[in-house]
């Protein structure tokens, strides 16, 4: 008997060490030198070297001189603890509220029909894109805020406008942080507090 538990004991161990040591090791480390970036998080760095942000991961921008996300069902908003869709199928009297008050908001700032990523949150609720057509739809405001041409807003969101993957895979998206720190950088820093 003392023969078996020594031997289950062995085996036990040498299976932590393999499966949970190990093989961790193993994959980090060849994770990192295969892709490094995104190994780390796919962190952004500002231009000077403070991380901003992941590009896998939305962040609420509420100020007029932003790119304004999709809205978030992760916890308390972009809360990656709290990771999920809110469930609300189309019958839902929670849906409807929530949508018809981010309707009336967006109708604040802009009369022109509103592109439904601005109103609906994504499956994880953490998405950190928006449609090349919902960053259009925000150029106005964006360019009034900060004074500048809407042109050079619009020249922004075509420059960091990406294509389906591999050509044929989703449709075109824009990072929303992405477009934040270039305007940022081309047009000066705004904290979200002003």
């Amino acid at each position: 008997m003392l023969n078996m538990l020594g031997v289950s004991l062995r085996i036990s161990f040498l299976t932590m060490l393999l499966t949970g040591i190990l093989y961790p090791l193993l994959v980090t480390g060849g994770a990192k030198i295969i892709a490094p970036v995104q190994a780390e998080g796919s962190l952004l760095k500002n231009d000077q070297g403070g991380l901003s942000g992941s590009s896998l991961i939305g962040q609420s921008f509420t100020k007029a001189h932003y790119f304004h996300g999709r809205p978030s069902a992760a916890g308390k908003g972009y809360d990656g603890m709290a990771s999920s869709g809110s469930n609300y199928g189309p019958t839902s009297l929670a849906l409807r509220q929530r949508v018809a008050e981010e309707i009336r908001q967006l109708r604040i700032e802009n009369t022109d029909l509103i592109p439904v990523d601005l109103v609906t949150t994504s499956a994880s609720g953490l998405d950190p894109h928006i449609s090349p057509q919902a960053a259009n739809w925000q150029a106005s405001r964006i360019a009034k805020a900060r004074g500048i041409d809407i042109l050079k807003v619009q020249d922004i969101i075509r420059l960091a406008t990406e294509g389906p993957q591999f050509k044929v895979l989703g449709s075109a998206k824009v990072n929303v942080l992405i477009l934040n720190m270039a305007l940022d950088r081309q047009f000066g820093k705004h904290s979200e507090s002003e």
